[in-house]
């Protein structure tokens, strides 16, 4: 048996280390496919209802290119039930196929996605899927450009920004 101090000291450090806040998304890491999670009280632009319960709550979004230059990823939602100011939504099955037979996971039934509306969320405000969350971390790169196609018809924004550059460590700067 170990002894009472030691569980203890276990259960808080462990409590501890739950508590801590979730490590946003640098920008050199957002790749256009990547699947993340953001409150759409942080969706540029914001509607109305986005500030509501319902906004403050992680919703699944799609990256469809690299940060800006300030920041802003462009992203689509994923959602049982869009509200309306979202526009026309597209199954995600559209957009898992072949993530689904690369074995990196797929969208539940019934989600869509809202290609007509695509949103702005700050590289900051973006967080990575749980891995018990069921969704895939990154769709395989035929099913990001088909959804990038679909957005461009849909919406007729294409999204190209250039990747961000890693930042240089401290050490080598001036080197």
């Amino acid at each position: 048996m170990l002894p009472i101090r030691i569980v203890s000291l276990a259960v808080v450090f462990l409590g501890s280390m739950l508590a801590q806040p979730v490590e946003a998304v640098s920008a050199h890491h957002v790749q256009p496919g990547n699947v993340y999670v953001a409150k759409p009280v942080h969706f540029e632009p914001q509607h109305a209802g986005d500030s509501g319960p319902s906004g403050h709550r992680n919703h699944p979004v799609i990256a469809l290119s690299h940060p800006n230059e300030h920041g802003m990823v462009p992203v689509v939602a994923v959602s049982h039930n869009h509200p309306e100011h979202m526009g026309s939504t597209v199954g995600a099955h559209h957009f898992d196929a072949h993530t689904h037979n690369a074995g990196r996971g797929s969208f539940d039934a019934g989600s869509r996605v809202a290609t007509e509306r695509p949103v702005f969320v700050h590289h900051d405000d973006l967080h990575h899927v749980s891995h018990d969350s069921n969704l895939p971390s990154r769709l395989h790169p035929d099913d990001t450009q088909h959804l990038v196609n679909t957005v461009y018809e849909h919406s007729g924004q294409y999204h190209d920004n250039p990747r961000a550059r890693t930042p240089t460590p401290p050490w080598r700067a001036g080197h």
